[in-house]
């Protein structure tokens, strides 16, 4: 970094100074290219090793593989389909499958969502009477509440009946966040899986041949050589201050800490994060969040076993979600069917279990080989053959990889927004800066969207 730090000193007016983009996900990415669009210095930081974020892809037994199910589907926006295919096509072209997801429901492996025969083998003749009565009068005109839902648990009975959300929505949130949706924002209800109308009907996906990390690899390599410099394995640990604007980021790479002079900061980090690398603020806490028994900006761990298997996987679905409580893994990614030309033939195929972490549980102190144990035990329960043989598993942890939207977490966002945002050249993007669950398609929207506002300041 010591380079780009001497050349970064060169001049003290604004115009002379890089906008830094801390994060080289898809976000901080896009961003990055709408701002060497415009003719501005760039430098991307980021302290991992890679590019992509929690969307790049990991290289295991010659191949890469996603870090779980990285959907992009070909009726997202215009513009964000545009730039997948041109940025995939050129990584080594894609696939283009429609989307089967399954579910464990019940101790069943079933479609998701599910049929009328799934639903009465799963819960019964009475059981899929009350479902649909359920589902019925959630329709009606004469239940829609006038004032609006105040937890995610309002929303979805709302949308989907009382019955319903029991039944699949409340097992789905304990198990995936840790609370349930009585605990959640109501404006989570629209991010949970089977709520969005993308998901009715068949859906075609976008899958890139070499994994979705090539395509923010490509991007990456496009920016370089339009000059913009993406400092890998470089970490952030503070903000300097001017008048009351971001002046500098410091930042520690193998060859030390050093420092930056900048224009504007473009963030895809947590937002608390970010108060604490600002001067005077490494003290600050973000508030509990009331009734969520914890923090309110909080996130949850993810914790990936890829295995590597041999024979017939036995099931088709791109993957498979536990709303059985009973199994500890939340999701089985196969990788066939993501990427079946590209596995065509070939005798071996990788299934990817997820387990989801408060970072303090039972699962967080198993090690990386009783994580592995407990994921290829639990592999008949998704609907894999039982002469499936697992050859090789590797264990990946993501810490803090999934944003809890807690209930009332809008009002401690605010307070904190309303804190950095007396920064007028330091802004945020991407899922973490913003705390939300943007997707690869919003990643691509926004961080352009977010380049454009830096252009906009005042040099």
């Amino acid at each position: 970094m010591s380079a780009t730090v001497v050349e970064a000193r060169s001049g003290r007016g604004g115009e002379d100074r890089p906008v830094v983009v801390i994060g080289a996900g898809p976000a901080g990415l896009a961003a990055a290219e709408h701002l060497l669009d415009a003719g501005v210095r760039v430098v991307v930081l980021d302290g991992a090793p890679q590019v992509g974020g929690l969307s790049r892809s990991v290289q295991l037994w010659g191949e890469p593989y996603d870090l779980g199910p990285h959907s992009f589907y070909s009726s997202s926006h215009p513009e964000s389909v545009r730039r997948w295919l041109d940025l995939a096509g050129a990584a080594g072209g894609l696939e283009r499958t429609v989307a089967r997801r399954g579910a464990v429901w019940r101790g069943r492996a079933v479609a998701f969502p599910p049929g009328p025969r799934d639903v009465l083998r799963a819960v019964g003749p009475a059981g899929a009477l009350a479902l649909a009565a359920s589902r019925s009068a959630a329709r009606l005109p004469a239940r829609r509440a006038d004032a609006p839902p105040r937890t995610a648990h309002d929303a979805l009975v709302a949308r989907h009946g009382r019955a319903v959300v029991e039944e699949l929505f409340v097992p789905y949130c304990r198990k995936y966040l840790g609370v349930g949706p009585q605990q959640l924002s109501a404006a989570f209800a629209d991010k949970l899986l089977g709520t969005r109308a993308g998901f009715s009907g068949p859906v075609e996906l976008l899958t890139p041949a070499r994994g979705t990390g090539a395509v923010w690899e490509e991007l990456a390599r496009r920016l370089r050589e339009r000059g913009a410099r993406i400092l890998l394995g470089t970490t952030v640990t503070g903000l300097d201050t001017e008048d009351g604007r971001i002046s500098a980021v410091t930042a520690r790479d193998a060859g030390g800490e050093s420092t930056l002079p900048v224009r504007a900061v473009v963030s895809s980090v947590p937002p608390p994060l970010l108060l604490r690398w600002l001067p005077g603020a490494a003290t600050s806490r973000t508030a509990p969040a009331p009734g969520a028994g914890g923090p309110a900006l909080r996130s949850r761990d993810t914790y990936l076993v890829h295995l590597l298997v041999e024979g017939e996987v036995g099931q088709q679905a791109h993957y498979v979600t536990a709303y059985d409580e009973s199994l500890r893994v939340g999701r089985l990614t196969n990788t066939r069917a993501w990427r079946p030309q590209r596995f065509a033939g070939a005798p071996r195929t990788v299934l990817c279990a997820e387990f989801w972490s408060s970072g303090e549980d039972d699962l967080a102190a198993r090690s990386d080989s009783e994580l592995a144990q407990l994921a290829v035990a639990e592999l008949p329960a998704f609907g894999v053959d039982r002469g499936v043989r697992v050859v090789d598993c590797d264990v990946l942890r993501l810490p803090r990889s999934v944003p809890v939207l807690s209930l009332g977490h809008e009002a401690v966002l605010a307070g904190v927004d309303e804190r950095l945002d007396a920064y007028p050249n330091l802004v945020r993007v991407g899922r973490h800066g913003r705390h939300d669950w943007d997707g690869q398609e919003d990643s691509l929207l926004t961080g352009r969207s977010i380049g454009a506002h830096v252009l906009a300041l005042p040099a």
